[in-house]
């Protein structure tokens, strides 16, 4: 199931998060989607990984476009929101160089 942060951002797989988990995520994504100037789509995927009793681990596959150009990434780690800061870092890095 898709959710729809305004025109442009897509959450994949987001939504059976704890509402409170989802409240700040979303507000995480929207502040590091400010620093994407001019962005057509930033699409985030959310696929867990290595589920256990006691923990998991969170994947975060990330494409985003700006003016015709397309980047990738993807984050791995036992923290949802450690995960999405990477992901968005490493796109951060790309546009960059």
């Amino acid at each position: 199931m898709t959710i729809q942060l305004g025109d442009r951002i897509q959450l994949n797989n987001f939504n059976g998060l704890e509402p409170g988990e989802l409240t700040i995520l979303k507000k995480v994504i929207g502040n590091n989607a400010n620093h994407f100037q001019d962005f057509t789509k930033l699409h985030l995927t959310l696929k867990e990984v290595h589920k256990t009793e006691k923990s998991q681990k969170y994947q975060i596959d990330a494409q985003l476009e700006i003016a015709d150009k397309h980047y990738e990434a993807e984050s791995t780690n036992f923290n949802l929101f450690f995960a999405i800061n990477e992901v968005m870092d490493r796109l951060k890095s790309q546009i960059k160089e």
